[in-house]
């Protein structure tokens, strides 16, 4: 089930000023550890700098949070795995914040054109854990009776 969705679409100069104007200042208070360590290999570091930032307030957006209640900016990101697809990632305030709302996993698409990225972000609602077997005869038993009556609930 989703949590929340999230969209935000900028313009690439405002972030090429920035970067311009603060230069790894800007870089240190938006990325990550982990984003750093990629920007470090990108050939186009403006472009990469206005994902990051789209990509996370995309992301506050769906959590419904802005970066309000404990959230930084460095508390989201955005690292791309090895085919390059974005995946969402928290630090450890993050975690905490996200955990506290009941998200679960994070999807984030990003596109650029004409000047502008556009990122979105859909998050989905924590799975809750399936609670235990329990151990010897009279565990299964009741794992059995407990099963059959949610699938006669289901068939209601």
């Amino acid at each position: 089930m989703i949590y929340g969705i999230g969209v935000d679409v900028l313009q690439l100069e405002r972030i090429e000023r920035s970067y311009r104007r603060f230069g790894q200042h800007f870089v240190d208070r938006l990325l990550m550890p982990a984003e750093r360590a990629q920007l470090a290999k990108t050939q186009r570091p403006e472009r990469f700098l206005a994902m990051r930032f789209a990509a996370k307030e995309a992301v506050v957006k769906a959590m419904g949070t802005g970066f309000a209640h404990g959230l930084w900016i460095r508390d989201v990101g955005i690292v791309q795995d090895a085919w390059g697809k974005p995946e969402v990632v928290y630090s450890e305030r993050g975690e905490r914040v996200r955990r506290r709302l009941g998200i679960g996993d994070g999807h984030v698409t990003l596109t650029d054109e004409a000047g502008l990225v556009v990122a979105v972000a859909v998050l989905m609602v924590a799975q809750r854990p399936r609670p235990r077997a329990r151990a010897g005869a009279a565990g299964k038993a009741a794992g059995r009776a407990a099963g059959k009556a949610a699938a006669r609930g289901a068939h209601r």
